[in-house]
């Protein structure tokens, strides 16, 4: 057999090659603590662990889509419990006044009370008005005092909201409307709050109030505490989906979990053996350079003596 000193540099160096790279698989296996570090190194798991990462990274858009809805919703139950204040404030005032006999200081109170929703009404959330819906850089509601919002012939021109209430898709199977429009919210609050300045106005009510102020205030506290129920029922609606979307963000939260378990079971290294490896690999490269190293010392004419 024909042995040569090239076939012999050729085997040594191919031998130091393998062992390099097999240092090289190792070391990174240490350091970024995976089998490899890109699919391709996974082989037949490349697919699955592909599919797990696709969905990961959905869920995870989800789960970022959920604390936006949950950021609104919790501006929006502010908004409301604001809203539906005002038209308790208004009849609570009322009955005081219709308790005493007094409406001397009625005026004031449901100015008050007036204020109150349109802080509700015109609520801001993130540089945008919460009710506007679709016109959300301008306030929903375009009257600030109570003698321009009886001057109206319409309560509806009071309201410059659009008519598009919010959606968002929360999970893969489920699209919540969580959108609620000031028109929808305030009409009956600012038909109120217009009837009581027209009565005002027309037979103000002065320290000793007559039966048609009595008959007209007692009405009218009526209505207020039907305008009150309906928009406390509006905030428990809204709570509603606020449960919702905190239920779901829960369970995409578990679903992460279970994902990333998924996927590290696929793409972590054994640690154990991948340091078991990389030092076998260094000792092979060791090895092989020293190889090298003595046969630059030596000819084939040496090796066959």
């Amino acid at each position: 057999m024909r042995v040569s000193t090239t076939q012999i540099w050729g085997n040594a160096v191919n031998n130091l090659q393998a062992a390099q790279d097999r240092q090289m698989k190792a070391n990174e296996q240490v350091s970024t603590q995976k089998v490899s570090t890109d699919l391709m190194g996974y082989g037949r798991s490349a697919e699955i662990i592909a599919s797990y990462q696709a969905t990961l990274s959905n869920t995870n858009a989800f789960i970022d889509v959920n604390k936006t809805v949950s950021d609104r919703l919790d501006a929006q139950n502010i908004a409301l419990e604001r809203t539906s204040d005002a038209a308790s404030q208004a009849k609570d005032a009322i009955m005081s006044a219709l308790a005493s006999g007094d409406g001397s200081s009625l005026a004031t109170a449901i100015q008050g009370a007036f204020s109150s929703s349109l802080d509700g009404l015109n609520y801001v959330h993130n540089g945008q008005y919460l009710f506007g819906g679709g016109n959300d850089d301008n306030p929903p509601v375009t009257v600030s005092t109570l003698t321009g919002l009886a001057n109206l012939t319409s309560v509806s021109s009071a309201f410059q909201n659009g008519d598009v209430k919010k959606s968002s898709r929360i999970d893969v199977h489920t699209t919540l409307q969580t959108g609620m429009l000031a028109s929808d919210l305030g009409t009956q609050l600012m038909t109120l709050f217009q009837q009581y300045q027209q009565q005002a106005t027309a037979t103000p009510f002065g320290s000793q109030l007559d039966d048609t102020q009595k008959a007209f205030l007692t009405n009218l506290a009526n209505q207020f505490s039907q305008a009150y129920d309906g928009l406390v029922e509006q905030t428990s609606l809204n709570g509603t989906m606020q449960k919702r979307v905190e239920n779901t963000q829960t369970s995409l939260q578990g679903q992460v979990t279970s994902l990333t378990s998924l996927i590290s079971d696929r793409t972590d290294a054994d640690m154990a053996k991948a340091y078991s490896d990389l030092q076998i690999a260094q000792v092979s490269v060791q090895a092989s350079a020293q190889v090298l190293s003595s046969l630059k010392d030596t000819s084939l004419l040496n090796l066959l003596k």
